[in-house]
């Protein structure tokens, strides 16, 4: 056979492909194995020195679909497997195959790898090192930590404001939002690193509020300032709190699992709760999940698992959020809240009077 002409299980498999609509070389098929990512072709022999054939196992299909569904020009392969992971986790649509799970070792290394050059690492990392510096090193934290939490967006905007555009685009908007959610991040990053007595705590809790808005932060405050005027304010946050990689290299298979279906939920749930901005109507059900939502200071926690979820370097920083229990707790809740509203008939998307006009 010359070299670079796919086999015949090779050239059926890239058929059976082609007609799901996901196009592969056999180059790719090929570099996917030496990865270790798709299993090899059985082989059938024929009999009476006839020799044998690759036979094409529908679970490579199965797996080279979803390597193809994510595979991109120049795309590193541990991209490739991120997004595969983050499918395999979600429902299986009708008339779709089935998403197998990928490797473990591969996923774990893919993540633990892409965790290792974010933006988010490089703030921990130079949060740590001003730690031990002294006062220049502090100095130098803040200038990089501006400069990594000044790129890109901070998140999605509150339904509110995004439906007020909608309806006029003329409307003013508060241009400091995104600015107040970046300083807040920085501020809880120094905290973990450096104590909580680094930042204060008027901005510690002006950044929790802002990170999470909803709750009264009143009391949170009054408390800050009896710890300052003690002396113990220093404790507030444990130091080394915030370490995603430290959290993705010690989950095993099930607790990551564990995590992505968390992450799932809360993206569904963010959805929910960021598609009224985008003018879908309203109903009982929504409107008091929103409430609840907003109410629980995690809104803009489930609100942002929506666009990490669609793109491989959002998930990494999707599932090491999820890894936390006081996130995985409140994913469990909000399911919970979602399954009691089934039970009673209440549908989310059941405008009020449905019932009656029989729609």
């Amino acid at each position: 056979m010359a070299r670079g002409e796919p086999s015949p299980a090779d050239q059926e498999l890239i058929e059976r492909l082609s007609a799901l609509g996901v196009l592969v070389s056999a180059a790719q098929l090929e570099r996917w194995r030496g990865a270790g990512l798709l299993p090899a072709h059985a082989r059938a022999w024929l009999g009476r020195g006839r020799g044998s054939v690759s036979v094409l196992a529908e679970e490579s299909v199965a797996i080279a679909a979803a390597l193809g569904r994510h595979a991109r020009a120049g795309r590193d392969v541990r991209w490739t497997v991120i997004a595969w992971y983050a499918e395999a986790g979600r429902p299986v649509l009708p008339g779709r195959l089935g998403v197998p799970e990928p490797p473990w070792p591969a996923v774990r290394e893919a993540l633990v790898w892409a965790m290792r050059r974010s933006t988010a690492q490089r703030l921990v990392v130079a949060a740590r090192t001003a730690a031990a510096a002294g006062e220049a090193g502090q100095d130098a934290f803040y200038t990089e930590a501006g400069r990594v939490v000044g790129r890109g967006h901070a998140g999605p905007a509150h339904p509110d404001v995004m439906r007020r555009v909608l309806e006029d685009p003329d409307a003013e908007l508060d241009q400091g939002e995104d600015r107040r959610r970046r300083r807040g991040a920085v501020s809880l990053a120094a905290a973990s690193a450096m104590g909580a007595g680094e930042v204060g705590g008027e901005r510690l809790v002006g950044a929790l509020a802002t990170l999470m808005p909803g709750p009264d932060w009143s009391d949170v405050a009054a408390d800050a300032r009896q710890a300052e005027e003690s002396g113990e304010f220093d404790g507030w946050i444990r130091a080394g709190a915030v370490d995603p990689l430290g959290l993705l290299e010690a989950a095993g298979p099930e607790g990551m699992a564990a995590a992505r279906h968390a992450a799932t939920v809360l993206a569904g749930i963010g959805g929910l709760y960021l598609m009224l901005g985008l003018g879908m109507p309203d109903t009982p059900a929504l409107a008091r999940l929103r409430t609840l939502l907003e109410e629980s200071g995690f809104a803009l926690v489930a609100a942002q698992m929506v666009p990490l979820m669609i793109n491989p370097s959002g998930v990494v920083h999707a599932l090491a959020m999820c890894l936390v229990p006081e996130i995985a707790a409140l994913a469990a809740w909000l399911k919970s809240v979602l399954t009691e509203q089934a039970d009673t008939g209440e549908g989310l998307l059941r405008l009020l009077g449905a019932e009656q006009d029989g729609t």
